[in-house]
């Protein structure tokens, strides 16, 4: 007859074996599929970023660091990889500046730098960096921005580089001036940032 409390009546205990097994099937097929890199993970926002860009007329060729960490604990999970951010990027001059292309880079951190690279102190008219020769930097590349002053412009960014500063939860983005001149005082800023995995 009457059950007592904590019982869980016979049909919704079988209801809630077949769930489980339910469960246990897509996520074990989850992990077997992990293996090939093909399962995208939900994206995460990561915090508009303001880049202050210095002259850089004198910086031909070299990859400038910016003293400062875009990613701000935005970590990713050890076992993700092929880490892509996607964003807009805005160009802001109002001294006349022309850049339009922009070779991107990323750190963890900027204490252990190579030889190649050399720090600059914030002063009036730039920001704290650390200016590298670009031959020492290629394995931090991640992708390129292609500039139109005064309007964002969507990009992609993604490498093994990426993958290290994001599983740190921290990245310094070093830039390339490649094409045009960013003018002292010019802003990039980086916005509607996503970055998405796979397991």
């Amino acid at each position: 007859g009457v059950r007592g409390p904590g019982q869980l009546p016979g049909p919704a205990a079988a209801t809630l074996g077949q769930m489980m097994r339910s469960v246990a099937l897509p996520l074990t097929a989850a992990f077997l599929l992990a293996g090939c890199g093909l399962i995208p993970t939900p994206s995460v926002d990561i915090q508009d970023s303001v880049q202050e860009l210095p002259d850089s007329s004198a910086l031909g060729g070299k990859v400038v660091y910016l003293d400062q960490d875009a990613l701000k604990d935005n970590r990713v999970p050890s076992v993700l990889q092929q880490v892509t951010v996607r964003g807009d990027a805005t160009y802001l001059s109002t001294s006349g500046g022309t850049l339009a292309k922009v070779e991107m880079f990323v750190r963890p951190d900027l204490t252990s730098l190579p030889g190649t690279c050399r720090e600059y102190p914030a002063s009036l008219v730039a920001p704290r960096m650390f200016v590298c020769d670009a031959d020492g930097e290629k394995a931090q590349s991640i992708g390129t921005l292609n500039l139109t002053r005064g309007q964002g412009v969507a990009f992609t960014l993604g490498g093994a580089a990426l993958d290290t500063a994001a599983k740190a939860g921290r990245g310094y983005f070093g830039l390339r001036f490649t094409e045009g001149r960013s003018m002292s005082f010019d802003t990039l800023k980086l916005t509607n940032m996503k970055a998405s995995a796979r397991l």
